[in-house]
């Protein structure tokens, strides 16, 4: 009824008004949005990381890589930790996902550095999942005990067969139940 009072001039000002506030309120939101300018090309990287104190589990890294590349469907150990090779549409998808989800995430416009595994601090207390793109930088920290909700969702990013494998197996180290996954599937990994 109130709608239908206002001119069509008003009621145009009236909806911008109010979809532009709920998108200034979506990105103030901390810990609901992660706002990167990342072009998820071969700048960007994804760091998967828990400590849990008991047994050190490496880092898993995504980076994108054009598909004619040789490292492309491959998941190598390397000083930084397992680095599984993704297309950028699969890179791209990942951070959209990750953007989406409820992880409370800090976007800093300083570009941190990966470093080698060994240099991480560790926490037994959070798992962190670091984006580093080529002029900013997002973390977001969680309870461990919601690894497994937290990261089942974003198989659906993965098409590239060795990235899904080893995202799969990342999460089982944690105790998550992945139905399907057949862990020697690929025998490099050891």
């Amino acid at each position: 009824m109130f709608l239908q009072d206002l001119s069509p001039r008003v009621l145009g000002l009236f909806l911008l008004a109010t979809a532009g506030a709920a998108a200034l309120a979506g990105q103030g939101a901390p810990g609901k949005t992660m706002s990167l300018d990342c072009p998820g090309d071969d700048t960007t990287a994804i760091r998967f990381f828990y400590d849990t104190g008991d047994y050190f589990h490496f880092p898993l890294i995504f980076r994108a890589v054009p598909k004619g590349d040789s490292r492309f469907n491959t998941a190598p150990m390397g000083f930084e930790g397992r680095t599984a090779y993704v297309s950028k549409g699969e890179m791209r998808q990942l951070l959209k996902e990750l953007a989406q989800s409820d992880l409370p995430w800090q976007v800093s416009g300083k570009v941190r550095p990966l470093g080698s595994f060994k240099e991480i601090q560790s926490s037994t207390d959070t798992m962190e999942i670091l984006v580093v793109c080529s002029k900013e930088t997002a973390s977001a920290k969680f309870d461990p005990t919601k690894i497994c909700d937290t990261l089942a969702p974003l198989d659906t990013a993965f098409k590239t067969p060795r990235a899904l494998w080893e995202f799969q197996g990342f999460r089982l180290n944690y105790g998550c139940q992945v139905p399907g996954f057949n862990p020697d599937t690929y025998t490099d990994h050891r």
